[in-house]
């Protein structure tokens, strides 16, 4: 391959990466849109960005790049819409990651030492969200004595590779600023 052959082909790219920026800064632009259109409601929507993560999984391209990179755009435009706050159980560099990776650095974030200080907070309302693994929803679900009464709104990464932990997004119930 020569030189120019090799310029060419980095400007095509080039110019695919003007596109894909301009097509990035108008889906943005929608951000506040969607909050009027949602009438003020809580624009959290995880069933929402599943559907549209499998439906730009189903144009052909590679599952993991599509979750990364579209876990990003969403939670761009959704710190538009609200500045969450969101707790995240336990402050290790894999439970870092993988919230970093669903959320970005959007929100206010505030790491808790145990599972039982994030639904404390929860249930005082200093959090709306709770990022937590799996397993310590489940042995959480099984301790009689914690009282806190939550919903699972979502089971993320959507797509997981080998040995990657399972992490559950959680709500307080019956909260008021939510419509199911």
């Amino acid at each position: 391959m020569s030189e120019t052959d090799l310029d060419d082909l980095r400007s095509k790219i080039d110019q695919i990466d003007a596109n894909l920026c301009q097509l990035i800064k108008e889906r943005q632009s929608l951000a506040s849109k969607i909050m009027s259109a949602k009438n003020g409601g809580f624009p959290f929507d995880p069933k929402r960005e599943e559907e549209l993560i499998k439906k730009l999984v189903n144009f052909g391209l590679d599952k993991f790049l599509v979750e990364k990179v579209w876990r990003q755009i969403i939670s761009s435009n959704l710190s538009m819409q609200k500045a969450l706050k969101i707790g995240v159980a336990g402050n290790d560099d894999e439970i870092q990651s993988a919230y970093s990776a669903h959320f970005g650095n959007y929100f206010k974030t505030t790491y808790y030492l145990s599972v039982v200080s994030l639904l404390a907070a929860l249930e005082k309302k200093d959090i709306e969200l709770g990022f937590i693994d799996s397993k310590s929803i489940n042995k959480i679900k099984n301790q009689t004595e914690i009282k806190v009464n939550f919903d699972i709104l979502a089971n993320v990464p959507l797509y997981k590779s080998t040995n990657q932990k399972d992490y559950n997004i959680i709500k307080l119930k019956n909260d008021k600023l939510w419509v199911d």
